[in-house]
């Protein structure tokens, strides 16, 4: 009897310790996959979190390469906008005067469009570099008809020079070409007063010379009554201020352009 009365109360404290144990045991089970659990929640928010970082980085790429590439295409446009445009004025003077306007027009046009691609597109100093450009391209559009009519009389006086000694030749023709020739190449630093004198002498060598019909006479006459910015019109006979300046604009706008994007101009 006491046997069992052992047996009995060993079994119910057995039973005591083994529901604790249990519970304890059941208890950091549930806290080990719980921390399992967290570890892999944040694992996986790590991942994603490096995906998005990952693809962010990949499109911020993807959108710079097409900045740069748009810019690139910009630059070219406008470079090769602005050389056509020079290219026509250089050669307005050997196209019929009535054609010039309207060339002249659609270059300009197609130089404010290039223009506007750069101004979208264009970081700060690339813009300012391009904004010269396009203010040389204006004072070259402003002088180039007047400028035209010059070089094209200056180009038809030389060719209707004595073709042996200009200076010496005794022919009236060739004598007023020459003549004719020298007057235009000084007019601009010519007075006032000493102009208005020769106006006379500039008009009857012109039509002497044979070498310009009578529109381009009165032309050329209507030119000569403004002397602004006469050697720019004339030019040199080995350089040309003007398009000197418009060189060097252009060609530091293609350096610092094509530097911002690293490449060699």
């Amino acid at each position: 009897m006491q046997l069992e009365q052992a047996v009995a109360a060993t079994s119910a404290l057995t039973t005591l310790i083994t529901v604790p144990v249990t519970l304890l045991a059941a208890h950091w089970n549930r806290r080990s996959a719980d921390r399992a659990a967290d570890a892999t929640m944040v694992a996986g928010i790590d991942q994603s979190q490096a995906a998005v970082a990952a693809a962010q980085l990949q499109e911020r790429a993807v959108r710079e390469q097409s900045l740069e590439s748009a810019r690139r295409s910009a630059y070219a446009g406008f470079l090769s906008a602005v050389d056509l445009f020079v290219r026509i004025v250089t050669e307005l003077p050997d196209i019929p005067r009535a054609s010039r306007r309207e060339l002249l027009d659609q270059k300009v046009t197609a130089v404010v469009q290039a223009r506007a691609g750069v101004a979208v597109l264009g970081p700060a100093p690339v813009l300012g570099q391009a904004e010269k450009v396009a203010k040389q391209c204006a004072r070259l559009e402003k002088l180039a008809l007047r400028r035209a009519v010059l070089r094209s009389a200056i180009s038809a006086l030389e060719s209707a020079w004595c073709p042996r000694n200009a200076e010496w030749c005794q022919d009236p023709h060739h004598t007023s070409a020459h003549v004719a020739w020298e007057l235009l190449c000084e007019w601009g630093r010519l007075e006032d007063e000493e102009r208005w004198e020769k106006l006379g002498l500039l008009e009857f060598t012109l039509q002497e010379s044979q070498a310009l019909d009578a529109e381009q006479v009165k032309h050329v006459l209507e030119v000569a009554n403004s002397v602004a910015s006469w050697d720019e019109m004339i030019g040199g006979f080995v350089r040309d201020p003007l398009l000197e300046r418009f060189e060097a604009v252009r060609d530091e706008f293609a350096d610092i352009a094509y530097g911002s994007l690293g490449l060699v101009a």
